[in-house]
């Protein structure tokens, strides 16, 4: 099954990121936000901790190709089942 919109992700390699110069490490967690078709790909945002941020995280986002990242977390109908 193709991963989908609000799916949760983990990173498999390490990762530049696309609006910084940040390098997201290998087995980040993210959620998917986007889905395209031609070519495949995805737009996840990345969370990383910032406890000087209201909210407590600051967020990165990237688009992914299927090869980089397998899904932790499916979304099914607004319900997250764990795989």
């Amino acid at each position: 099954m193709k991963p989908q919109l609000d799916d949760r992700i983990k990173t498999l390699i390490d990762i530049s990121a696309d609006f910084s110069d940040r390098i997201i490490p290998k087995e980040s967690l993210g959620t998917i936000v986007e889905c395209y078709e031609n070519p495949e790909g995805y737009a996840v945002d990345i969370a990383f901790p910032n406890p000087q941020l209201v909210g407590g995280f600051e967020y990165e986002n990237v688009v992914l190709t299927p090869q980089q990242f397998v899904v932790v977390v499916r979304a099914v109908g607004g319900i997250k089942l764990g795989i």
